[in-house]
Formats: C-alpha cells, sequence, structure tokens
C-alpha cells in the first residue's frame, strides 16, 4: 500500500470522528445546560413546602388553561394552512393537524428540534405541499412567532409591576429592530432579491450545484414574499395574537391556581420569557432553561421558591404533555407522514 493511500485512509478516519464528534457535541451541551438550570431552580427550594404547595393547587384552573392552550394550538393549525395556501398549496386545515402536530412531538421527545426538520423536509410529501413552500412557511411562522413575543413582552413590561433588568429591555429592543428588519425586507425587497437571484444563478450555470443553492434561495425568498402579501399578512397576525393570548391564558390559570396575585399582563410577559428561553440549547422538551426562566419570573412577581418553583413544573408539564400525547397520537393514526418520504427515495 502507497504512503498516501495511508495518508487519505487516515485523513477520512479523522473526518469520520470529527463528523461523530459533532453530531454528539450539541446534545451534550443542551444536556449539561439542562441540568444547570435545575440545579439553579431547586437548589433553594424546600421540597416539603413545594410539595405541599402541588397538593394545594386548585386543579379546576388547570382544566381552564388547557381550555385556552386548545385555542392556542387551533389557531397555530389555522395559521400555518393559511401560510401554505398563500403560497399556492392546495391544502385544507383539517390536512395540516396531524404534521403540525407530529412536529410538535418530536420537538419535544428529540434533540436539536428535530420536529422542525421534519415538518419541513418529511411531512410535506404527504400533504402534497413542497419541501421550499413546507420551510419557507416554517421560517416565517418564526419570525412571526419571534415579533408576537416581542410585542407581547413589551406590553407585559409596561403593564405588570414586575422589574426587569435594564439589558433585558436593550435585548428585547435589538432583537425585535433585527425581526422587522427581516420581515420589511421580505415584504417589501422581495422582488428585488429574487431577481437578483435569479441573475446570480444564470452567471453561475456553469457551476451546477452553486447555481442550484441559488434557485433555491430565490425560490425561498418568493415562497415568503408570496406569504408576507398584505392580506395574509393581516390574517397570520391577527392568528398570532390568538395563538400567544391562548398561550398566556394557560399561564394565567397556573397563577390562579397557584393563588399568586398577578394579572393576565404577568402571564403575557412570563409566558413571553419562559418561551423565548426556549431558544438556549438544551435537553429534548426544553428542560431547564423553560423552568429556570419560569421560576425567576415567578420570584420576580412575589411569588415564593416554593410557588415559582410549582409554577414552573406545572406550566412546562402543562405544555408538554397534551401536546406530546395529541402528536404522537396524530403520528400513529397517520402513518403514511413517513411512508410517503420512504416511497419518494425508494423511487
Amino acid at each position: 500500500m502507497r504512503d498516501d493511500d495511508v495518508g487519505t485512509g487516515r485523513l477520512a478516519a479523522d473526518g469520520s470522528r470529527s463528523a461523530r464528534w459533532k453530531t454528539w457535541i450539541r446534545p451534550v451541551i443542551g444536556i449539561v445546560i439542562s441540568l444547570a438550570c435545575l440545579v439553579l431552580v431547586f437548589r433553594r427550594v424546600d421540597f416539603d413546602a413545594l410539595k405541599l404547595a402541588l397538593v394545594e393547587f386548585r386543579w379546576h384552573f388547570l382544566a381552564i388553561g388547557l381550555v385556552s392552550l386548545a385555542i392556542d394550538y387551533s389557531a397555530r393549525i389555522e395559521r400555518w394552512a393559511v401560510m401554505l395556501r398563500a403560497a399556492g398549496a392546495s391544502v385544507r386545515t383539517g390536512r395540516c393537524i396531524a404534521p403540525f402536530l407530529g412536529s410538535i412531538t418530536l420537538n419535544n421527545v428529540l434533540p436539536l428540534r428535530a420536529g422542525d426538520l421534519v415538518r419541513a423536509l418529511v411531512f410535506p410529501s404527504a400533504i402534497g405541499v413542497s419541501r421550499v413552500t413546507a420551510t419557507a412557511s416554517l421560517l416565517f411562522e418564526r419570525l412571526i412567532d419571534l415579533m408576537t413575543l416581542l410585542l407581547s413582552l413589551g406590553i407585559g413590561l409596561l403593564i405588570s409591576p414586575m422589574p426587569l433588568p435594564e439589558w433585558i429591555g436593550k435585548t428585547v429592543l435589538g432583537i425585535a429592530v433585527v425581526g422587522g428588519a427581516a420581515l420589511a425586507v421580505i415584504i417589501v425587497l422581495g422582488r428585488p432579491l429574487i431577481t437578483l437571484l435569479e441573475w446570480l444563478a444564470r452567471r453561475l450555470d456553469g457551476v451546477a450545484a452553486a447555481a442550484k443553492i441559488v434557485r433555491l434561495m430565490a425560490s425561498l425568498i418568493e415562497q415568503l414574499s408570496t406569504m408576507g402579501n398584505a392580506r395574509t399578512l393581516a390574517r397570520v397576525l391577527l392568528l398570532s395574537a390568538i395563538v400567544w393570548a391562548g398561550e398566556a391564558g394557560l399561564f394565567w390559570m397556573m397563577f390562579q391556581g397557584l393563588d399568586l396575585p398577578a394579572g393576565y399582563a404577568s402571564a403575557l410577559m412570563v409566558m413571553a420569557i419562559a418561551t423565548l428561553s426556549t431558544l438556549v440549547p438544551s435537553s429534548p422538551g426544553y428542560v431547564g432553561p423553560f423552568h429556570l426562566a419560569a421560576f425567576a419570573a415567578v420570584r420576580a412577581l412575589g411569588g415564593s421558591d416554593a410557588q415559582a418553583a410549582s409554577f414552573a413544573v406545572l406550566s412546562h408539564l402543562s405544555l408538554w404533555l397534551p401536546t406530546t400525547i395529541a402528536g404522537g397520537i396524530a403520528i400513529l393514526l397517520n402513518p403514511k407522514l413517513f411512508a410517503s418520504r420512504v416511497r419518494s427515495e425508494l423511487n
């Protein structure tokens, strides 16, 4: 065997080890962050007081909160269907239920928000939607959600008495500016960007892979631009308001169940803080960062350690368990969600 063959083999082996390491490093970091957050939450909690707070929780408020959560997810599914139809897909809202809820379940139980990837690349073929359209709808959904959450946080900060550090306000303002600029680019500059990318793709025709990527980007921006038309945007924003009002309703009911003297505005703000915390890498189900953010927010509202810990645990379970069960049932009842993807790979 020649020396250059040995060198090539070593490089391939090193590359394989590096790829395996990169595959594992983020989940491991996420688990470490989750454990650190949980330690920060529970290290000061009196577990007897926590047990008492959970025993004394008024559970009928949870039932009302779950109704609010059901309204939240109904609006999410309708919003996704509106986006897909705006991009030219012929899809009924009913057909969007299983892939949407299935992706939420996968996000809840798998690392790296795998459910989002599956909703963008795997499930679309089962409902007759292109991957580009599904990916564009996911990006547009995330951008709208970010802007709506920041607005919710801003409203909560104005109305709620809860004090927050100045750096949080500045961070929120910075993210809002970036998000608003991205939305404006999609809506206002979408067509010029598409024209520019199509021109660049023609210039790159000699490099097939590069031209294909540029055309894919142009198609993605075109889909986003279509979803950003005035009529669709108005409907999406209205549905987004219902989405996050419904989720804040669940948090408000948790306040009532724990006998916390906090109003709906405070629930809106705590919901925004806890949801934004899920952007931090963590274990599947956003365990850890969500609990720490919810705990800290309730403590800032004047709740005790036991109340704050109870709120963190109950609000997370109330969000995670029903959606995971609903999505799991949706997947079991619709096995073709994955089967259609397998058939397309075999053909």
